[in-house]
């Protein structure tokens, strides 16, 4: 194989403020961060999205001497056929031509590597594994590719917590095949957050109405079943019986978008909850939150967490997979139990009576968490990972 290896990362699409959030932005600031001296990085998007944002993403990565190509349009109500698409766009791409290692992200993802590896000779073929649980949606799919097939055609597996890479290798074939799988974490480029102006976070508390001396609880992500929404509406109901100055601003958008709103207003917390939809702008919406919640059900290790710390921004968030490994201790977040609204509010109201000292502990801890998850360090840790896979011969 080549001394420089060409590495192809695979990720449904480069909407990183539309369905795809904190994969897709964790695969485009990877490919941003490899060492081109020591790897060629280049990108296959199945879908295009029709989003800004994703031009935006397109014309920078070519501007930086990485080569994107998408595959077809995204088709909602016609998934499976979105996919065949995609793989017939992707085959005709002259950069199958040169690559050494198809690297996949996500679960349409892998699925798609594997199926264009077929076309290519000598191509090692690796996941990252980004959610404790794969398919939710789609169980069987689940069952038949990631328990029993992945172990058999992927060279190496790695997840990004020690909960996900515990229940990688412990699936039978994996067993069998003695394949090992790797924890390689999440990651984001601490420097989007550095030197951020609060006046933003002021000036979007008052355009949204939320009164000047109010306690600011934010949330990102996806509207699915997945993040509890439900859950945490049911929380800040509870704690607005005490503290009636707690509002909660809510970022992202998703299938459950009409159930969650009709919940809030039978919560009457129709004006404590602002919903901003998908935001491009992140590390400015940060600077309007006093804490940060995620409420999640399962997770891999939550993107949108590691931006909030890096933002200084205090967490409250479940106790699942690899939220446990980046709010370690207490000593600028809290962890609860998920699916629990009582346990929840219990958490926010601790969170709320310490805000202070979990922000003094989380500038304590920036340059532990800033060595551990920053986007550089994990760069590196992929390509020794990816030397490894080529010098080795596979």
């Amino acid at each position: 194989m080549a001394c420089t290896p060409s590495v192809l990362l695979v990720v449904s699409g480069l909407a990183v403020d539309g369905p795809l959030g904190g994969v897709a932005r964790f695969v485009i600031e990877l490919a941003r961060a490899l060492d081109q001296d020591r790897i060629r990085p280049s990108i296959a998007a199945l879908w295009d999205y029709g989003s800004v944002s994703e031009q935006r993403c397109l014309a920078r990565l070519q501007a930086e001497g990485i080569p994107t190509v998408v595959g077809a349009p995204w088709n909602e109500g016609r998934p499976y056929w979105s996919c065949v698409q995609a793989l017939r766009g992707l085959s005709t791409s002259e950069l199958l031509c040169t690559t050494d290692i198809l690297h996949s992200h996500g679960e349409f993802s892998d699925i798609a590597a594997w199926w264009l590896r077929r076309r290519m000779r000598g191509c090692a073929l690796v996941r990252t594994v980004h959610n404790e649980i794969e398919w939710p949606k789609r169980r069987y799919l689940g069952q038949i590719f990631g328990q029993l097939l992945f172990p058999l055609v992927f060279d190496m597996e790695w997840g990004v917590s020690s909960a996900v890479v515990e229940r990688l290798n412990a699936r039978l074939t994996a067993r069998w095949r003695r394949k090992r799988a790797q924890v390689v974490y999440n990651a984001v480029d601490f420097r989007r957050f550095m030197q951020m102006e609060s006046e933003f976070g002021q000036m979007l508390r008052e355009h949204l109405g939320i009164p000047r001396n109010s306690l600011v609880l934010g949330t990102i992500g996806r509207l699915v079943p997945q993040k509890g929404y439900a859950v945490l509406l049911d929380a800040l109901a509870q704690i607005r019986r005490s503290r009636p100055d707690v509002h909660l601003i809510m970022v992202g958008e998703g299938p459950l978008g009409p159930s969650l709103r009709r919940r809030a207003r039978f919560l009457g917390l129709e004006r404590a909850v602002h919903w901003l939809g998908a935001r491009q702008d992140i590390e400015r919406v940060l600077t309007a939150f006093d804490l940060f919640v995620s409420s999640s059900l399962w997770e891999g290790l939550p993107t949108v967490i590691l931006e909030a710390l890096a933002a200084g921004v205090p967490v409250v968030a479940t106790r699942v997979s690899g939220t446990v490994e980046l709010v370690d201790g207490e000593n600028y977040g809290v962890l609860v139990p998920p699916g629990d609204p009582y346990a929840l509010a219990e958490g926010l109201h601790r969170a709320i009576e310490r805000l202070s000292e979990l922000r003094v502990g989380i500038q304590a801890a920036r340059s532990r968490l800033e060595q551990r998850f920053s986007i550089h360090h994990i760069a590196r840790q992929y390509e020794r990972n990816y030397h490894v896979l080529t010098d080795g011969g596979l």
